[in-house]
């Protein structure tokens, strides 16, 4: 069978993960120093942004979970029951997964997902407002540069999206819904518990990168041109709905600078080492 990155992940364990992705450069490499400011500055518009909008910072939760089943014990996505509405984290992740897909430009083995939960009782109508006006009012992303990629069940957000000037058949892309629910890669479902059977319906926000104009994605995977910057979580009952934004990305897609997968792996390294654990998901990013 084939290993894409959501199976690495639930194998979990370093022996399995050890025996079936390649090995990776050391630790040794600095960090970019124009990158890391850049993305410091990110960070920062973002929490005056939700700030603003009267969301309330929450501290994120340990990289590592201390469930060595799933991950190899690392923190794969910002916990969707812990967050209360009203509310935003800057929450540090790392993906066993990315390992086998590290040269992939705009794959890191370290990076930031920027999640929010707005009132109790929001709409995927009302996130996906929320989502648009962040980007293309708050952080001032060029609408002409994003597309989403979903299941049929997003038509309902074509008012919004019509009327936010993003015409829905020219911007959004529908996956089969079938194949989207197996995959269970996000662009369509995502599964806030990694082996439950409960889902959130959700848009995957990409933005084009580069000196191209490359139309909207009309097959998924989206070609190397187009990179995921955020989700907007449209309908589901096993978690508030909300909005999530990769802030790593976001600085790539509002400064063009991204770090290579050696430049940040050290950051993931010392990241760990504050929480005083050694998750053995760890070993798969040792060369």
């Amino acid at each position: 069978m084939e290993l894409n990155r959501r199976r690495a992940v639930q194998l979990g364990t370093a022996a399995t993960l050890g025996a079936v992705l390649p090995g990776v450069t050391n630790a040794n490499i600095d960090p970019n120093p124009d990158f890391e400011a850049a993305f410091e500055r990110t960070l920062a518009r973002l929490k005056d942004v939700f700030s603003d909008l009267g969301f309330a910072e929450t501290q994120p939760l340990s990289i590592v979970t201390g469930d060595d089943a799933y991950n190899g014990g690392l923190r794969h996505d910002f916990d969707q029951s812990a967050l209360p509405n009203e509310a935003f984290v800057v929450q540090p992740l790392a993906r066993a997964g990315d390992v086998a897909e590290k040269d992939r430009p705009d794959i890191l083995p370290l990076f930031h997902e920027v999640g929010c939960h707005p009132a109790r009782g929001t709409d995927g109508q009302v996130a996906t407002r929320l989502m648009v006006r962040i980007l293309t009012g708050n952080l001032g992303l060029d609408p002409a540069r994003i597309a989403f990629v979903s299941v049929p069940q997003s038509t309902d957000m074509r008012p919004v999206l019509d009327e936010m000037g993003l015409p829905f058949p020219e911007k959004v892309l529908l996956r089969d819904d079938v194949e989207a629910l197996a995959a269970r890669d996000a662009s369509g479902y995502f599964f806030p518990d990694p082996f439950g059977e409960g889902y959130l319906v959700t848009m995957g926000v990409y933005y084009r990168v580069g000196e191209t104009d490359e139309p909207a994605p009309a097959t998924y995977p989206p070609s190397p041109n187009w990179t995921e910057i955020g989700e907007i979580v449209i309908a589901g009952e096993v978690a508030p709905l909300g909005i999530s934004i990769g802030a790593e990305r976001l600085t790539f897609a509002m400064t063009g600078q991204y770090p290579t997968w050696d430049q940040r792996l050290g950051l993931l390294f010392s990241k760990v080492e504050q929480d005083g654990a050694k998750p053995p998901g760890l070993a798969a990013f040792r060369g």
